[in-house]
This record gives C-alpha cells, sequence and structure tokens, in this order.
C-alpha cells in the first residue's frame, strides 16, 4: 500500500484534492512531511477500525454553479482522509481498468487509467471530454449513421447504490478484501449510514464511478449499440429514429434494474446527425481565433526540470492570440459562453502585466455576467495579484467586501465565498476583517471557519485568536485544527495553551502542531492561504 499512498500525495501535492475548491493548506503540509503523512496513512491502514471511529472523515458539502440557473453538489474530504481514500481506489485502479471496455474501441473516454511515476498523474492524457467529443463528431459525419441520442444519467454521484458497487468491486478478485471494506465503511460514513452517494470533486469517486457503469457499458455492446460515453453523458448513434428509441429504451432499463439510476427526462433527445455536427461543441467555437484558444493546453509544470522554458513558451504561444477581444466580446453578451470564458480566464495570466491590468479592469466591471465561472476568476485574481497596481488590488478588495457584506447572489453560494476570502486574505485592513469575521460568526461551513482561522493568522489577529482559545472545546475538528496553528501566532501564551492541551490532540492533529513548529522558524514564512 505504501506506494500507493505516496502517489496520491504527490497527484495531491501537484494538482489539488479537487478540481472545485481551493487548495487547502495541507497540500503544503503533504509536501514538506511526505514521509511523516505517508507513515500515518499507513498506520490509518493497519488500524482501520480504529481510525474510522475514533478520528471519523469529516465531509463539507456545497453547491457549485453549474451555468446560470443550475447547480452541482460538490464535497470536500478531510484532507488526510481524502488521501486515504484516494489510495485505497488507487491500489484496486489498474484492476478496474483491465475490467473495462478496451480504450482502443473509443466507447469509454472517462479517467481511462495510466500512472505517469514522473507527472504523477494518473489517467491517460489522450482520452477525455475533448476526445470524446471529436470521435463523437467523427462518427456523426460517417454515412454509417442518421441521428444521434443524447443523454446523460440525472444526478449520477448522488445515486450511486453502496451495494451494487460493492458487488463490483467484490468481482475485481482483489486478494486484499480489507481494501473494499475500508472504501464502503469510508462511503458509509460519507452518506451518514444511506447506502447511496459519493463525494463529488475528488479523484478516487471517479474511478470508483467507471467501475459502476462498465456493467452498463459492456451491455451495450453486446446489444451492438454503437455508443460514447464520458462518465454521465452518452452519445448513442443509429441509422433510423426507431433503432434509437429501442436503444433508449434498453439503456434506461439497465440502468434502472441494475444501478437504480435514471436518464435525465429534459436532457434526453434524439436529432440527427447533420444537427449533431452544427450544433457540436468543437464546431460552434466561432472564428478562427476562437478555435485556438480551445486548441492550445495550459498544462504547465513549474516543477519540471525545462520549467521555465516551457513557461516562456507557453507565454509566446498566449500572446499570438487576441485573448483581449475574445474577452471583450464574452463581456458584451447578457450570458457568456460558460467553456470558452473559461479558457480565456485561465489564459490572462500569461500576457504582459499591462494587459492583465486591463482584462481583471473589464473582469471587476463585468462581474455580475460572470456568475458561472466566478471560481475561476477568483483562482485568476489569486494568481495575478502582485502584478496589479495599488489601485486595481483595492477595487478588487473593496468589490469583493461589497459581494459578501450585501450578500450579492454572486455570494450566495458558499463555494464562491470560500474562493472570495482568499483573495481577501491578501491584504490586511481593517474592513476585510470585519468582513471576513461576520463570514465567520453567520455561516456553519466547517470548511470556511477553517480557513477564517488561518486567515486571522496570516494576519497575526493575536487580540482574536486568543480570545478563541475559550472556544477551543467547542470547535469542530477542522476549526481545532485550525487553531492548533494559528496558536503559534500567540507566543508563549500559545506555547502554554498547547502544553496543557496536547493530550487531547489526535495523530492528525499532532502531524499539523510537528509541521508548522518547523515552518515558523523560518524567516519571513507567513501561512500558505
Amino acid at each position: 500500500m505504501k506506494k500507493y499512498f505516496e502517489f496520491a500525495l504527490d497527484n495531491i501535492v501537484k494538482f489539488g484534492d479537487t478540481d472545485i475548491f481551493p487548495f487547502p493548506i495541507e497540500n503544503h503540509l503533504f509536501y514538506d512531511k511526505r514521509t511523516e503523512a505517508v507513515d500515518l496513512l499507513l498506520e490509518m491502514y493497519a488500524n482501520f477500525g480504529t481510525y474510522i471511529n475514533d478520528v471519523s472523515p469529516m465531509f463539507d458539502n456545497m453547491l457549485a454553479a453549474a451555468g446560470y440557473t443550475g447547480f452541482r453538489w460538490a464535497t470536500q474530504i478531510d484532507p488526510i482522509w481524502n488521501a486515504y481514500y484516494l489510495g485505497l481506489v488507487l491500489s484496486i485502479s489498474e484492476e478496474i481498468e483491465e475490467t473495462r471496455i478496451p480504450k482502443e474501441k473509443n466507447n469509454v473516454f472517462s479517467y481511462r487509467i495510466k500512472f505517469d511515476d514522473n507527472e504523477k498523474t494518473i489517467y491517460d492524457t489522450e482520452y477525455g471530454w475533448r476526445k470524446f467529443q471529436e470521435h463523437s463528431l467523427e462518427l456523426a459525419k460517417s454515412s454509417d449513421y442518421k441521428y444521434v441520442l443524447l443523454c446523460d444519467i440525472s444526478n449520477f454521484y448522488q445515486n450511486v447504490y453502496h451495494h451494487r458497487l460493492e458487488n463490483s468491486l467484490a468481482k475485481l478478485n482483489v486478494p486484499e478484501k480489507n481494501i473494499e471494506k475500508n472504501i464502503m465503511d469510508f462511503l458509509q460514513k460519507f452518506s451518514n449510514t444511506k447506502s447511496y452517494g459519493l463525494p463529488i470533486g475528488g479523484q478516487a469517486s471517479r474511478i470508483l464511478a467507471e467501475l459502476l457503469l462498465n456493467r452498463t457499458d459492456k451491455l451495450l455492446r453486446t446489444k451492438e449499440i454503437q455508443f460514447c460515453r464520458f462518465v454521465d453523458d452518452y452519445h448513442i448513434f443509429a441509422k433510423t429514429e426507431q433503432e434509437l428509441y429501442s436503444d433508449l429504451l434498453y439503456l434506461s432499463k439497465k440502468l434502472i434494474e441494475n444501478e437504480g439510476l435514471s436518464l435525465q427526462k429534459s436532457k434526453t433527445r434524439i436529432i440527427t446527425t447533420e444537427e449533431f455536427i452544427q450544433t457540436s461543441i468543437i464546431n460552434v467555437e466561432e472564428g478562427e481565433n476562437t478555435k485556438n484558444i480551445f486548441a492550445i493546453s495550459l498544462k504547465y509544470d513549474p516543477y519540471a526540470l525545462t520549467a521555465q522554458e516551457d513557461y516562456e513558451k507557453l507565454k509566446e504561444e498566449i500572446e499570438k492570440l487576441d485573448i483581449l477581444t475574445v474577452l471583450s466580446q464574452e463581456l458584451n453578451k447578457t450570458r457568456v459562453h460558460t467553456n470558452l470564458m473559461k479558457k480565456v480566464i485561465n489564459s490572462l495570466k500569461y500576457l504582459e502585466t499591462l494587459k492583465i491590468e486591463n482584462a481583471v479592469n473589464a473582469l471587476l466591471n463585468n462581474i455580475d455576467i460572470l456568475f458561472p465561472v466566478l471560481p475561476n476568476l477568483m483562482i485568476l485574481f489569486d494568481n495575478v495579484f502582485e502584478k496589479l497596481t495599488q489601485e486595481t488590488q483595492n477595487k478588487m478588495q473593496e468589490l469583493i467586501r461589497e459581494l459578501i457584506n450585501k450578500s450579492s447572489y454572486l455570494m450566495k453560494i458558499e463555494l464562491n465565498i470560500t474562493y472570495a476570502l482568499r483573495i481577501l486574505s491578501k491584504m490586511y485592513s481593517d474592513e476585510n476583517e470585519i468582513t471576513i469575521l461576520k463570514v465567520f460568526d453567520s455561516t456553519e461551513s466547517e470548511l470556511i471557519r477553517r480557513d477564517i482561522i488561518l486567515i486571522m493568522a496570516k494576519w497575526n489577529a493575536t487580540h482574536w485568536i486568543s480570545d478563541m482559545k475559550n472556544r477551543y472545546s467547542s470547535m469542530t475538528a477542522w476549526e481545532k485544527r485550525s487553531f492548533i496553528l494559528a496558536s503559534y501566532k500567540l507566543g508563549d501564551e500559545g506555547k502554554h495553551w498547547r502544553d496543557h492541551t496536547r493530550f487531547q490532540f489526535n495523530k492528525f492533529d499532532l502531524l499539523y502542531r510537528d509541521w508548522i513548529s518547523s515552518r515558523v522558524q523560518i524567516p519571513g514564512w507567513e501561512f500558505p492561504i
């Protein structure tokens, strides 16, 4: 198990524990204390029954925007337990991949396992959403098919039945049966003893979800149904509408019978291949410049031996594109093209400083129409903050405070607040402190309260940290760990408190304590949030 826990930690450090939430401070802990973290994960594996009950995993569920009026559920798992969960699943992921329809059959394009020990990636980069769309377009253009069935599973991750997943795991014939049991016990904790649901946002759940749908994939192939799937999205091709209605009936029946899942009625439709071609997201990218934006790869590894050369090359490619024109065109719409705007936003940080400044001001002036991409926007602000003028920095901070204090619809989603707090943390001011403490007192989110404790420590707000000592016993486990870190800002007062309280610390707490005690000794080091 050691190599899988190591790989899990390395993947998390490099890419984060989800693609939805801001990176937690634990990413730095896992990097600095990798050996100790692996040892703790191995101890959890050896004494799973004790840890799952005595130091139970925590989960914070939040809504994330999916377009202007749609939402999806997302889960932040306690980072240490997330690493454990991922390590367990990685240990059986190659067996899961072996049971799936081979990649070269071009049926299933989501999360195909292919470990890269150098890049610390889990999946085959040749397969993914883009290839799913490209192959679907290729099938539509062939003379073999005249119609396409488009459908996806309703609330897929939330409705995964545990006993069906357990059956799929049992059929893998993995020698160490405790891995299967550990996974199922962990999921029971997540679902609060309900018999369904996977945490959404992390790599482990994605792999398990693919295992669950594998049976349906194989049944479709035995019926010689021409289909492409990416996660819960299906494209099915046939010569006649009658064939597709038959295929739809078969797919619906097997999903309900075997997995307890159903298709979304509102998104299920049959169209001609001509209409599919015309409306393909690949083909509707208007203009050559827009197509180039979609085509460019923004993957950049700052840890690579050629990092500087790779960065300069990427900057050159971005500079050749008229990003600001595309941005202006999108901001003049009443609703932005979500996928295009995400790509544009992610590209802006590679521009020259003056162009970044102009782009950020344009985004700030039009923030109301950027609701579906607000997390991407906040990540950009975080990345380029130091490059901005004082005037733009102040404008950004003032706007974010106003959105929070006036309960703007942009901040009704707690996920957006988690990102907004990271921007406010970059500058201390009385106004910022008052705003984030209002959030602290009003939210029930353990994740947000955890982050605010760390922000107050970053700001050296010893008056507040000292007062919080009196509330330590009523804090949640996440808050307690953050407070242990924050207590180092109190000097002797903090040391006295830790000495007095250390008997309450569990193994997780002690790992945090030992990590921060070594970091605060470094001149100029500050809390990485």
